[in-house]
């Protein structure tokens, strides 16, 4: 039994639109994916900036600039000139839009010890042709950038980010010896955990990161210093409250730096703390 040309033409419509139906659909999966991997891309890098900046890695500060087809990671105040830039391009299907941050431009900076910047907004990641496949990001002023519509909430009543704080000191930790942490693990004794500081004195930098446990608990945490003059000293702490439980105490050469309490809330400043900023 033969076919007749009409049905021949009918088959092979029908084919072709499947065809094509399914070509459709293979490339908006496609344009999905790819952007949902750029706006994460995007979102990760200025954190990265932002954490560097906060850690004072190469003692600079760090920036992202926002171009239609890449995205760029720099270190120092401005991108032009900047000793150091990676970037990232976006796929060919995807571009920047609507940049629209505080002050005008395409830079987000992001300030030391603090992490915020002056260059707050939003900008879009979208498919080229279809603006409504897009992936927003918003930037606020503390510096903390996620996608619009998400932004990070508390969880029950523990902060589940990294609680950073900074002390400028007034005085040099550069000929000091021995870092000491003491923990509150009640009814039991304290839990004392000296520190050898290095490199040996006189120094100029120092970064010290570990864990002590603490009644069965791991408490872990970073102390590093930005910045270390003969006469002053801006030291960094990071206490990040999913993995601190018990109250803390930290004294360099029997000097009291700064009591943190359980709650992972409140920090005293102690009497060598000088002044505290956080983000």
């Amino acid at each position: 039994m033969g076919f007749t040309l009409l049905e021949l033409l009918i088959s092979l419509g029908v084919i072709t639109l499947i065809g094509a139906t399914s070509l459709v659909s293979f490339i908006n999966s496609r344009n999905a994916r790819d952007l949902t991997t750029a706006g994460q891309n995007v979102l990760s890098i200025l954190r990265l900036a932002q954490s560097k900046t906060i850690a004072g890695e190469d003692n600079s500060i760090w920036g992202v600039r926002l171009e239609s087809s890449q995205f760029v990671l720099f270190r120092g105040t401005t991108f032009a000139g900047s000793p150091s830039t990676t970037a990232y391009l976006l796929p060919a299907s995807l571009e920047i839009a609507n940049i629209n941050l505080s002050g005008g431009g395409q830079e987000v900076v992001f300030q030391r010890l603090t992490g915020a910047t002056a260059q707050s907004g939003s900008s879009d990641i979208r498919v080229k042709g279809l603006p409504s496949q897009i992936f927003s990001i918003t930037i606020d002023p503390s510096g903390k950038t996620y996608q619009t519509g998400t932004a990070p909430a508390p969880t029950g009543n523990r902060i589940v980010d990294t609680r950073h704080r900074a002390f400028t000191l007034g005085w040099s930790i550069k000929n000091s010896v021995t870092l000491l942490l003491t923990f509150s693990d009640p009814p039991n004794p304290d839990v004392l955990y000296p520190i050898v500081m290095t490199p040996l004195p006189p120094r100029t930098t120092f970064d010290w990161s570990g864990t002590v446990t603490v009644g069965g608990q791991p408490q872990t945490l970073r102390i590093h210093a930005t910045s270390i003059t003969d006469s002053n000293t801006v030291l960094s702490i990071d206490r990040d409250c999913r993995r601190n439980t018990k109250k803390m105490n930290i004294a360099i050469d029997t000097r009291n730096i700064a009591t943190y309490e359980a709650d992972c809330k409140t920090v005293t400043v102690g009497s060598f703390g000088g002044t505290m900023m956080e983000p």
